[in-house]
């Protein structure tokens, strides 16, 4: 499977998938659809992008049913 972060396309095996699911406690439905190591912010004057240290990724998952978690996990 491939995922999206930062607008670079990585492969994920299926054992690096099912280790990030277990990360949010998600069940198997899920499926990793997109990534970024940059954190965004509001703070009311404007916003502001935080970099997450090496190897963590702000990701988002979506089900079947359209129904989508957010996390910051480690691939």
């Amino acid at each position: 499977m491939f995922v999206v972060i930062d607008g670079r396309a990585v492969a994920l095996s299926d054992n690096q998938h099912d280790h990030t699911l277990k990360q949010l406690d998600l069940p198997p439905d899920f499926v990793l659809v997109d990534a970024t190591a940059l954190l965004m912010h509001d703070t009311g004057n404007g916003t502001v992008e935080i970099p997450l240290p090496a190897g963590l990724v702000v990701a988002a998952f979506e089900n079947r049913r359209g129904q989508r978690r957010y996390g910051v996990i480690t691939i």
